[in-house]
């Protein structure tokens, strides 16, 4: 069999060196890093819900506050001019747990990209990219002993046939178990303090800053479980999520002074609307806590 001059060329241009195209990546499996690139910037819509969260909540604030010590001068009324210190006193403390978080932020590390790795891994469920998982968790807990123990733990628990998902679910159990208890306990106890003080604040503007205060203490105490922080994305979902709550609970607060005033029984109707008011803050605020803490829990639940 013989060999035409024009096939030997065809064959040797195939495989000379530096002429054959670039092989395209494999779709489907993208290699993740764990780097500070941008955490993503929340869009103009949200940018305008949470303004405008803020802008009523800061108009009930502000008008309270004013028919307060108008009240309290005007009539010499004592109980009038102790909701008015309560209130500047609440909202001077939320300033100063504003103000405080703020700072420490920047000592905490953002769990987004060890989270985003995680989500992708799992959908996959390929094997071989747990152990950088894993990296990425032990860099992200370098300064916790404690955690850190536990997360070389669980690389000795691995062995080479498990999967990226099989990863997570060890992590999961055996590292993060723990503090899921704990949120939990500290979502439920800022619970039934927010449906406590709703239904002993007898002013919207009071509900509405008390409401706010154990927003950010609860975010603030996730934090402190997880030992990490909330990406600017996830903090800016959150806290506009703790606005709405905050706004939504003076307006039920004023329908329901209305209601009471209109209605023939009012210590009744005052009853009812105070104890389906503190329903509903409960409920939302556990909400608010679950989002929470899913934003910052560094593995995806479930």
């Amino acid at each position: 069999m013989t060999v035409s001059t024009t096939d030997r060329q065809l064959v040797d241009r195939e495989f000379r060196p530096g002429e054959l195209p670039l092989a395209e990546p494999t779709p489907g499996a993208p290699d993740v890093q764990i780097g500070s690139g941008g955490e993503g910037r929340p869009s103009l819509a949200a940018w305008l819900a949470l303004g405008s969260a803020s802008l009523i909540l800061v108009l009930i604030v502000v008008n309270a506050a004013v028919t307060l010590a108008e009240k309290a001068i005007r009539d010499a009324s004592v109980l009038d001019g102790l909701y008015f210190v309560t209130l500047v006193v609440l909202s001077g403390s939320l300033a100063w747990l504003i103000a405080r978080q703020t700072r420490a932020l920047r000592k905490l590390k953002s769990a987004e990209r060890a989270r985003e790795m995680a989500v992708q891994l799992a959908k996959l469920d390929g094997a071989g990219s747990g152990m950088r998982l894993l990296g990425a968790l032990r860099a992200l807990y370098s300064d916790k002993p404690l955690i850190l123990g536990r997360l070389n733990a669980a690389a000795l628990a691995l062995q080479p046939h498990h999967s990226d998902r099989d990863v997570i679910e060890l992590l999961n159990r055996e590292v993060f178990q723990a503090m899921d208890r704990e949120a939990d306990q500290r979502i439920q106890k800022a619970a039934l303090r927010a449906g406590f003080g709703v239904s002993s604040c007898p002013h919207p503007a009071l509900d509405a800053i008390v409401v706010l205060v154990l927003s950010v203490m609860l975010i603030r105490d996730l934090m402190a479980v997880y030992g990490l922080r909330h990406s600017l994305r996830s903090l800016f979902r959150v806290m506009t999520r703790s606005l709405f709550l905050a706004s939504s609970t003076a307006l039920m607060s004023t329908a329901i002074e209305f209601a009471t005033k209109a209605a023939q029984d009012r210590l009744a109707a005052a009853v009812v609307g105070t104890a389906g008011e503190a329903l509903i803050v409960v409920r939302r605020m556990l909400a608010l806590g679950a989002v929470a803490r899913a934003e910052i829990r560094p593995l995806p639940l479930g």
